[in-house]
């Protein structure tokens, strides 16, 4: 069996030789790995044929036989990792909180695990009829999250 701890060191330091992050790593019963990076300007197919060609030669498929599978996080997954928080300053977010609620809007900045997003709404005007657009923030800590997904907007 593959020494996970071994792989991880593996994998974050030929990551960080290519300027890259670790999203995500998972090793399964059988061997299988299944690693997920992604880089502040884009992770490029050949950093990530750097860090697979790193980890097949730290470990000896003639010892240890597995399937390597080495990847950036897609579109549509969560965000996993401060640095993907980072790197989505000025795009659209859609929270899941841990209590079920639902926040949407824009990210404005990311600080020491804190997630500011901002958004406009509509609201009654403070005199007369009529409804007026304001603009909102919050400020959020990753503990307190769920799940945070990129919105694509058309």
């Amino acid at each position: 069996m593959i020494d996970l701890e071994k792989l991880r060191s593996t994998a974050i330091e030929a990551l960080e030789a290519e300027g890259a992050f670790l999203v995500e790593l998972n090793l399964g019963a059988d061997n299988r790995i299944s690693l997920s990076a992604d880089h502040p300007e884009g992770i490029t197919l050949d950093k990530l044929r750097k860090v697979s060609k790193a980890i097949e030669a730290e470990f000896d498929r003639e010892q240890e036989d597995f399937d390597l599978e080495v990847s950036s996080p897609g579109v549509g997954k969560p965000l996993m990792v401060p640095q993907q928080y980072e790197m989505s300053v000025g795009r659209a977010v859609k929270i899941t909180m841990l209590d079920g609620e639902i926040k949407t809007g824009d990210v404005k900045s990311f600080k020491d695990n804190c997630l500011t997003i901002g958004w406009k709404e509509r609201v009654p005007k403070e005199i007369g009829k009529g409804k007026m657009t304001v603009s909102r923030e919050e400020e959020i800590n990753l503990k307190d999250i769920k799940e945070t997904r990129l919105e694509i907007r058309f």
